[in-house]
């Protein structure tokens, strides 16, 4: 009897082990999928978290471009330089030459020439990059005797980014919108849309142009060059003569001539007035006249 409860007792245990190492096993298996399905989660939150990431260091090359945009200066130079020189034809030559060595070009010209074919006076628009102003100024200076000397500088950084950003985003709205039309059904929204388009593509036209404009301007400079013998030489529009008595006398002179200039002006817009009063006026005060010396008969 005892050997018969041993045995029973020895198959409960191993019955009860077995089923301990199942429930075991199956609990391993609950606990595996959870850990997949934690660890997919986790994967998940690891790929949205690097997108974010991602995004975030796209915001901030963004804006760490423009800020480079904005410290990069974007400046529009002109000069304008009036030489004399005796041989024109060599100063001319030299233009050239220098016209050349800094990657220059000539934009307009304007020649008059004495009897004999000579340059008596020239007037040259020419175009140089920015970095070769300073150096495209003093060559031109050394071409012969300077009279007068002008630069100018405009600073068009705020309006330079401020146009590229504009056209930036008017892009993106026209992605936009156009996306939006390829999704329409309805012919009003494609009516809609169509009108918003061509509105935009319109300004993003206009605002391109501005840029074009803008970048050729602050990356060529732009330099009026007057050449002329001595004896031709005109003062440029503008341009500051030396001060003293031969000064003061064409600046006399030339007011005195621009004096008689709006009187004679002035008598000759009265003149046509002046006669016709004196053809019909005269006659008509003669008449007057009469009247008023002829006797008046006293009445009896």
């Amino acid at each position: 009897m005892n050997t018969t409860m041993k045995r029973v007792a020895a198959g409960a245990a191993v019955m009860m082990t077995m089923a301990l190492t199942g429930a075991c096993s199956g609990g391993g298996g609950m606990d595996a999928a959870s850990e997949t399905s934690d660890t997919g989660g986790a994967a998940g939150s690891q790929v949205f978290a690097e997108g974010g990431t991602r995004s975030s260091a796209g915001d901030d090359a963004a804006a760490e471009l423009n800020r480079a945009a904005a410290n990069v200066r974007a400046v529009i130079r002109t000069g304008e330089v009036a030489v004399t020189s005796a041989d024109l034809d060599a100063a001319r030559s030299a233009l050239d030459d220098l016209l050349a060595a800094v990657n220059g070009t000539l934009d307009r010209e304007q020649t008059e020439h004495d009897p004999d074919g000579e340059i008596e006076r020239s007037t040259l628009v020419v175009r140089v990059p920015v970095a070769s102003f300073d150096a495209a100024m003093d060559g031109i200076q050394s071409l012969g005797k300077v009279k007068s000397a002008e630069t100018a500088a405009k600073d068009v950084t705020t309006e330079v980014i401020d146009v590229d950003e504009r056209v930036e985003t008017l892009e993106t709205s026209l992605d936009r919108l156009q996306d939006y039309q390829r999704d329409a059904r309805d012919i009003d929204d494609l009516i809609r849309y169509e009108q918003q388009i061509t509105e935009r593509e319109s300004e993003l036209q206009s605002l391109k142009a501005q840029q074009a404009y803008l970048a050729d301007q602050t990356s060529m400079s732009t330099i009026t060059v007057y050449l002329s013998t001595p004896r031709k030489y005109v003062a440029p529009p503008g341009a500051l003569e030396d001060a003293g008595f031969i000064s003061g006398i064409k600046s006399g002179w030339s007011a005195l001539v621009d004096t008689v200039v709006v009187v004679l002006t002035v008598v000759g817009a009265i003149l046509p007035f002046a006669a016709v009063l004196a053809l019909v006026g005269v006659p008509l005060w003669l008449l007057v006249r009469r009247l008023m010396r002829r006797p008046i008969p006293r009445a009896d």
